[in-house]
């Protein structure tokens, strides 16, 4: 996570990744969650899938850096829980990356003036 900006209604997450391999990342799919911070043994889990408003492009895989910013309505959940974002990979492999983000890391976005 490069940072999380706010303007108006909106929340922007800037997300890097970088592929140190020689294969290159088909990207499968990313995903965005607000869930339950801590899991117990034998518990029920909540999971809340968000869709971004709008994402400034839309690559489709990337051979060692990948760079998007990705815009949400304003949004707030409780501090029990957490924004998790995952990149997934369409290959057999299936390399997976997930990211945690803290209500207190959205709450704490850098704000762009509308001027």
């Amino acid at each position: 996570m490069n940072n999380i900006y706010s303007a108006g209604d909106y929340i922007f997450h800037d997300l890097s990744c970088q592929n140190k391999t020689n294969l290159s990342y088909n990207i499968a799919d990313v995903r965005f969650k607000v869930e339950d911070k801590k899991v117990t043994k034998a518990s029920n889990i909540q999971s809340i899938e968000l869709k971004p408003e709008l994402l400034l492009f839309d690559h489709p895989a990337f051979n060692k850096h990948y760079h998007n910013i990705f815009v949400f309505k304003k949004m707030s959940f409780p501090g029990n829980k957490v924004f998790h974002i995952e990149l997934s990979e369409k290959q057999i492999s299936g390399r997976v990356v997930a990211l945690q983000i803290s209500y207190q890391d959205v709450l704490d976005a850098d704000i762009v003036p509308l001027n």
